[in-house]
């Protein structure tokens, strides 16, 4: 699990691998309508209250939706005074709540942040196994404004899991970056960058025998699966050869 760090507000949403409030650091019983809109609100900064009330009740006529997003206020701020806080037509989180996501999300982009940025990236004291402990969004949860969201943290925790173990591999911790590429694989096993981040890694280490038999486990998976073969970029890598542009001949190293 993400653990987020501390600041100055009471409260803390974990979203990631379940959903959970905590009010300085003890656990907070909401009602289910109420996790809802807590979560609804957490993966955005605040909404117009007819948002927020046709996205969480979509098949219930405006009036009713309006009056169930007021009775969820009351009942979060019941059990958890101040957490939702409304001003006009706008409802939102207090201010400084902690969201698990998006501190997740702020460690991912740092992470991929471009490597002539003024700033690069450095590798994690702890190797990055924050990356290893998990990362689902709202598990078990199938609203639509849930389903997007679900998609785009796992697609940046991918990025952040190959980005991470080239870091790795590139300051020689080639052990911590297997384990990294592997659980890239492990999540998607048929994506191609995943495997690639593998091969990348083996041969960093100067394990061809490796990164050659990876690339056969692959390549029989993605044919079985899907009757497709990898990208002949990840072929000639494995087979420590170079694909140059407008299709001229391979070379080999």
């Amino acid at each position: 699990m993400f653990v987020p760090s501390v600041a100055a507000s009471p409260f803390t949403i974990l979203l990631l691998d379940g959903f959970a409030v905590r009010r300085s650091g003890c656990a907070v019983a909401v009602p289910p309508s109420g996790q809802r809109l807590v979560a609804y609100l957490a993966l955005r900064v605040g909404a117009g209250r007819s948002v927020a009330a046709a996205a969480l009740w979509p098949e219930t006529p405006e009036e009713k939706s309006q009056a169930r997003l007021r009775t969820a206020v009351w009942r979060v701020n019941r059990v958890a005074p101040g957490l939702v806080v409304t001003r006009g037509t706008h409802v939102s989180l207090a201010p400084d709540t902690v969201v698990d996501n998006r501190e997740f999300t702020t460690r991912v982009r740092r992470i991929l942040r471009p490597a002539g940025d003024t700033h690069p990236s450095q590798v994690d004291e702890d190797g990055y196994a924050w990356l290893l402990r998990g990362g689902e969004l709202l598990p078990g949860w199938y609203d639509e404004w849930v389903l997007l969201e679900q998609e785009h943290t796992r697609q940046l925790r991918l990025h952040a899991l190959e980005a991470a173990a080239r870091l790795m591999a590139a300051h020689g911790s080639h052990a911590g970056a297997l384990e990294l590429a592997f659980e890239a694989v492990r999540l998607e096993p048929l994506r191609e960058s995943a495997s690639r981040a593998v091969i990348t890694v083996h041969l960093s280490e100067g394990n061809a025998v490796d990164a050659v038999r990876h690339y056969e486990w692959f390549r029989r998976l993605l044919d079985a699966e899907l009757g497709l073969r990898p990208s002949a970029q990840l072929t000639a890598l494995a087979r420590g050869q170079v694909v140059p542009p407008r299709g001229r001949p391979v070379i080999e190293r």
